[in-house]
């Protein structure tokens, strides 16, 4: 019976006072309601810690030193007493079924995944559209199992997102919870590593509605040719091909292909910059990775610069 799975809610903050009740509110509206509320305070230097107190023993508020989103996370389900995690950024918000939809499909599967995820949609000014759908993932039923989670992380935009996952705690700490460090990328990192190592469970539904109401996130947003997205990816694909090793060949040539991407994207982004002597080493450092990738990755390049001249 889904009333016997006990979820843990972890929300992350940081000088949200003005918005952290649309989400401690909707955490609290939910047909199935959380068994404990986590506000983890990243450092804030407004009323937040007021705003969350007047909940009384509702909410719980812990506070740490500005650290980012990742190690607010990784503190709040550190400090979590139940096996399942649900997070939920201080600017986004739950809809009322979200929990019980999670929570009956973990009672039906006796809890066997580590990771369960809804659907969600995206602020109007990003045209409020389906994240599933710009994924094209799709699946039958209320809710969908699989012993095979890899081949939803690795394809080529995750269907799966914090905001509208539950995750096992358990799990979670097992692959190190989520890289502090990263100031991009981290759940995507830390969704490849469940993916590959336990199954999950996509839950029919929109879970979580994301929202843009101020200029400051926890989870950083950067362009794709910025330096901090790029490092990141590197890292990312880095670290999954030296530390996992059940990976199919599919998944590993996967992972070299986009390591060798992000190194090569980096090389034009140092172009751009005129860091010539640096740019030159991430080439290299592409083609040793995969020639054939990197090759492609030229054509592609040129094809795209040709396409622009004839269009000027």
């Amino acid at each position: 019976m889904r009333d016997h799975v006990q979820i843990s809610a972890v929300v992350p903050t940081y000088n949200r006072a003005q918005l952290i009740r649309r989400a401690i509110d909707s955490a609290l509206s939910q047909i199935h309601v959380p068994t404990e509320i986590i506000v983890v305070d990243d450092g804030s230097t407004d009323n937040t810690r007021a705003v969350v107190e007047s909940y009384g023993q509702t909410v719980r508020y812990v506070y740490q030193a500005n650290s980012g989103a990742s190690a607010a996370r990784n503190l709040g389900v550190r400090e979590a007493k139940c096996e399942w995690i649900a997070f939920l950024d201080s600017d986004d918000y739950w809809l009322p079924t979200h929990l019980s939809r999670i929570a009956t499909a973990i009672s039906d599967t006796q809890g066997a995944g580590a990771l369960y995820f809804s659907d969600i949609r995206w602020p109007e000014v990003e045209g409020g559209y389906y994240h599933w759908r710009a994924c094209k993932f799709e699946i039958e039923g209320p809710w969908e199992f699989t012993m095979d989670a890899g081949k939803w992380a690795f394809m080529p935009r995750q269907p799966m997102m914090t905001p509208a996952s539950v995750l096992s705690r358990h799990a979670y700490i097992k692959v190190g919870g989520l890289p502090q460090h990263l100031r991009t990328k981290e759940d995507t990192f830390l969704f490849y590593k469940l993916g590959v190592l336990y199954p999950a469970c996509a839950v029919s539904g929109c879970g979580a509605v994301i929202n843009y109401d101020d200029s400051i996130r926890l989870t950083q947003v950067y362009h794709y040719r910025s330096p901090v997205f790029l490092d990141a990816s590197i890292f990312l694909f880095q670290e999954l091909l030296e530390s996992l090793d059940d990976i199919s060949a599919t998944q590993r040539q996967q992972l070299t292909g986009g390591l060798t991407e992000a190194h090569y994207a980096k090389g034009r982004a140092l172009i751009r910059r005129k860091k010539y002597y640096h740019a030159l080493k991430e080439m290299v450092t592409a083609c040793r990775i995969s020639p054939s990738r990197f090759l492609t990755e030229v054509r592609g390049s040129m094809e795209r610069h040709l396409f622009a001249t004839r269009q000027a």
